[in-house]
């Protein structure tokens, strides 16, 4: 009994004396120097490789605060380690579904992957906390074919969500070779312009659904810009083209003709755009 109790209380004391030792508690130290801790293993087993994409919720900080928090998925692709212990060998050693967290070098992160001045209150021997939950990952072609499939649903979308509108409001002219549609209001009295003119320009912009993204009339300024230079989309290049001055339209821009697969501000991707459009003045 005497030597069972030894045994037991040498082991206590040695478990006492490796864990007053570990630099991080709670934290595993891999051969690079990384450290790290799994607080949840999904128990999946794919992980992801070189190059892969990966679909993130991480934040990162010192020990008493967070420079960024979580927000939501990011994207983050997997590269190799630029030092010893980068965050990069962390994401290559979690599976789908792992929750993470690991330790890196401040001053390493900032200078070779933020390239960013670290800020002044970290000092260059700091280290930064990241805790990171790998939601899923897939190949760069795979990212490629799930991008089209999702462009060409959301194209579709926006053509049945056009055909609605023309019907909605009995709109019968046809469309251009390029798919606007121009509806003259106000025939205007001057010249037409021509490329390279600098044309001044009253609008207001809205989606399908009535929403206003944008109006030079709430600025009570046009706008101004050269045609056919590529200062503005597409659609309106052909459209005050179109136009003569002091002449009055609206025009209906399908996506191609605007933003594309792009949101911009408060315009979504894949949207047709309607505008009111009035020509004031062109210049030479």
């Amino acid at each position: 009994m005497r030597k069972t109790a030894f045994f037991f209380f040498a082991l206590l004391i040695g478990a006492m004396l490796i864990t007053s030792c570990s630099k991080y508690s709670g934290y595993k130290e891999a051969d690079s120097g990384l450290y790290y801790k799994f607080i949840s293993e999904s128990g999946d087993t794919a992980k992801p490789r070189l190059n892969d994409i990966l679909d993130v919720v991480m934040s990162y900080g010192t020990k008493d605060s967070t420079l960024m928090p979580a927000n939501g998925v990011i994207q983050i692709q997997l590269m190799k380690p630029m030092f010893k212990g980068d965050i990069y060998e962390g994401f290559a050693m979690m599976h789908k579904g792992d929750s993470a967290s690991f330790i890196i070098s401040a001053d390493s992160f900032f200078t070779k992957i933020a390239r960013a001045p670290r800020p002044k209150f970290i000092d260059s021997s700091s280290v930064l906390y990241f805790n990171v939950k790998l939601k899923d990952f897939m190949s760069l072609e795979q990212l490629m074919k799930k991008r089209q499939e999702e462009n060409a649903k959301l194209e579709q979308e926006e053509m049945t969500k056009l055909d609605s509108y023309l019907k909605t409001n009995n709109i019968t002219v046809q469309p251009t070779a390029s798919g606007i549609y121009f509806i003259e209001v106000q025939k205007g009295k001057g010249p037409k312009p021509t490329t390279g003119q600098k044309v001044s320009v009253h609008y207001t912009g809205t989606l399908l659904d009535g929403k206003k993204f944008d109006s030079s009339y709430d600025r009570k300024e046009p706008i101004s810009f050269a045609l056919g230079t590529g200062a503005v989309i597409k659609g309106w290049d052909e459209a005050i083209s179109m136009m003569s001055k002091g002449g009055k339209a609206k025009v209906i821009i399908p996506s191609k003709m605007a933003y594309g697969e792009r949101a911009q501000g408060p315009i979504p991707a894949f949207s047709t755009l309607v505008f009111d459009v009035e020509l004031v003045d062109i210049t030479k």
